[in-house]
């Protein structure tokens, strides 16, 4: 097949872009590494065929990239598909040593090798098969985000509307992100961060202790209650960081609960911002006063039927073409995925480089994944 030889003919080139992209270290908060990046980035689209669009935030932050691939023998008006990736990692620079790219046994260890510059790989080498092999096609649109891990730098506004906004209009929406050997997703958590403050009555351990109002302890009583309406499944919250007090022998005036909440649409999201403002506004020592903030809102990418017919036509046409055999899965972690289900882009994740040891200094992808994955990805949109 034309389009499966010509994604054969330039995987080599692929490789070193994909190693060259991980050497850059790019953790969220480097914006001169990601700019850097980004000007490669544009430099190799330009160099292939591909129109691009560099986005600044007045906010701060890297820069987001739009590359474009025309349509093909197709209607002008045939609406475009749109792939999602993000060039930002979250390993501080060096954790991986002073060459940070490894190949070792048919694998590629270092940061962001499969989270996700493997993926960004695999959605430029995809849009180059289209490219070079005259198949017919829907224009491709790739949206790269440099703010994904954390959404702090460029704003959670900027980062919903980067997705929003120019994937509007879209058949299907497909996210690069880490793949797994026999899934793809169609569903993903949200993630909500809450922060609450208590505020307690200091004064002496030994004196006043009982005249005090330990923020400590409220705060003890409200990790219990919270942690409580976890369910298996279904929502999970997660104190992972207490601060509070300052030393041993004084009661605490100030503690500080950060939560990690977790839920699969927005109706569980509501119920939750609902619970944790009851159990703030509960005080369980007498004397204390809580009050709470989100610090961080990313929608759940909702399992709806339309991303189950679209992971439908992915296995069939990986099962036909010898590419794989896989399953739908929902994960716990969020990613961009979110906006295009959010307005209603039938959307599959994972669609990247296979690999595991995500945040780990043990991230590793298989490098024999990346033309498996663009051939799939190409052929799928080849027949959108």
């Amino acid at each position: 097949m034309e389009l499966f030889d010509r994604i054969d003919g330039t995987t080599e080139l692929y490789h070193k872009l994909w190693i060259d992209l991980c050497m850059m270290e790019t953790r969220s908060d480097d914006v001169e590494a990601l700019n850097a990046q980004a000007d490669l980035l544009c430099y190799f689209a330009n160099e292939h065929g591909l129109l691009t669009d560099r986005i600044r935030f007045p906010e701060g932050g890297g820069d987001a990239l739009i590359f474009t691939l025309p349509g093909y023998g197709v209607p002008e008006e045939s609406a475009p598909v749109a792939l999602l990736g993000h060039m930002d990692t979250v390993h501080e620079k060096g954790a991986f040593g002073k060459i940070p790219v490894h190949e070792r046994n048919g694998r590629i260890y270092g940061p962001g090798v499969a989270d996700m510059k493997g993926g960004l790989c695999v959605a430029l080498l995809a849009m180059e098969g289209l490219r070079l092999s005259g198949v017919p096609h829907r224009a491709v649109r790739l949206i790269i985000n440099p703010d994904e891990e954390s959404g702090e730098h460029i704003g959670m506004k900027n980062r919903r509307e980067l997705f929003t906004e120019n994937a509007k209009g879209c058949i299907a929406a497909f996210n690069c992100e880490t793949g797994c050997e026999g899934s793809l997703t169609v569903g993903r958590k949200g993630v909500l961060r809450i922060v609450i403050d208590i505020e307690g009555i200091g004064g002496h351990a030994g004196n006043a202790y009982f005249e005090s109002a330990s923020a400590i302890r409220e705060a003890a009583y409200k990790v219990i209650e919270l942690e409580k309406q976890s369910v298996p499944g279904g929502m999970t919250i997660n104190c992972g960081i207490i601060e509070g007090g300052t030393v041993v022998n004084i009661i605490p005036t100030h503690c500080r609960i950060s939560l990690d909440i977790r839920f699969l649409n927005e109706e569980m999201k509501e119920e939750a911002i609902r619970i944790v403002r009851g159990i703030v506004e509960t005080s369980y020592v007498p004397g204390t006063v809580s009050s709470m903030e989100i610090a961080h809102d990313l929608p759940a990418m909702e399992h709806t039927a339309a991303n189950d017919a679209l992971f439908d036509r992915i296995a069939a046409y990986a099962k036909a073409h010898d590419l794989g055999e896989f399953r739908p899965i929902v994960r716990g972690g969020g990613s961009d995925s979110a906006y295009t289900t959010l307005i209603g882009i039938p959307t599959v994740c994972s669609m990247g480089a296979v690999g595991d040891g995500a945040h780990t200094v043990k991230e590793y992808a298989e490098c024999a994944s990346l033309p498996v994955r663009a051939k799939l990805l190409a052929g799928v949109i080849s027949e959108l």
